[in-house]
């Protein structure tokens, strides 16, 4: 039912990793596309394009290459997240050329669903902390290693360490290799987490933080953190769609500032 009416816009989410693509109606995200990123080539993104005419596509990229096949293929129908964008929320950041369109997206997102302060958790390849102050600023981050970038690193720069597939140690400590590399991933990760949202808060000032997870192995590892409260696995494309609700549905009165690829 949902495929008979047509897309208002698209939605992409071009991680390191994977990219997600995804069509927006009345709101609601549908027909979701996940695909290796050194996968999304030319012939991918014209029969995107050809399956959605003129159709625009709000493009969350963090790949360069990527953007710029984006940018070849859809031309004036796209329309970029940016630092220098008109997101509907203040940067209180140094640069915010530098912050990546992703956790533009998570903040978006954040404050359309929670109130500030928030902090979005976002495993991917590496593991992002976006953080929303008190006065609903996008404010800074941060950005630590991706638990498969650890685990994999680990496996490749020792000679006897295995790979290993993550999953939830039954104990506090291993009594097999497997199960050491486990805990140390899993359970140390937590404690990384548990401590960097401390930090968070305190640097910020406040009792009470709002953190909420998404991304790749979320699930997995805030299973074990009550601080965190909850996971939304396509936060980021929620969040780039509410940016190009507010940018197509319908101008904002008095903002005609563009976000569109030039």
């Amino acid at each position: 039912m949902g495929e008979s009416l047509p897309a208002i816009f698209l939605v992409a989410d071009v991680s390191n990793s994977f990219t997600k693509i995804a069509a927006v109606r009345k709101g609601r995200l549908c027909e979701l596309q996940r695909k290796a990123t050194a996968d999304v080539d030319e012939p991918y993104l014209l029969s995107l394009a050809a399956r959605y005419p003129s159709v625009p596509l709000v493009l969350g990229s963090v790949v360069p290459s990527r953007t710029s096949l984006f940018r070849s293929v859809f031309a004036k129908s796209l329309f970029l997240v940016h630092g220098r964008a008109p997101l509907g929320f203040p940067l209180d950041y140094p640069n915010p050329a530098e912050i990546g369109a992703d956790r533009l997206a998570n903040a978006a997102a954040a404050l359309h669903f929670w109130h500030p302060p928030v902090v979005v958790v976002d495993f991917g390849t590496a593991t992002n902390f976006d953080i929303v102050s008190a006065s609903g600023a996008f404010c800074g981050g941060v950005i630590a290693p991706g638990l498969d970038l650890m685990t994999r690193y680990l496996h490749e720069r020792t000679a006897l360490l295995p790979k290993v597939r993550l999953a939830e140690p039954n104990r506090g400590f291993g009594r097999s290799t497997v199960e050491a590399i486990r805990v140390g991933a899993i359970h140390g990760y937590r404690g990384m987490i548990h401590g960097l949202l401390e930090g968070i808060r305190k640097e910020l000032g406040v009792n009470r933080l709002t953190a909420v997870a998404t991304g790749g192995h979320a699930a997995l590892v805030v299973r074990g953190l009550p601080e965190v409260c909850g996971v939304r696995p396509n936060l980021t494309l929620q969040g780039l769609r509410i940016l190009g609700e507010r940018w197509l549905i319908p101008p904002r009165p008095g903002n005609r500032a563009s976000p569109r690829s030039r």
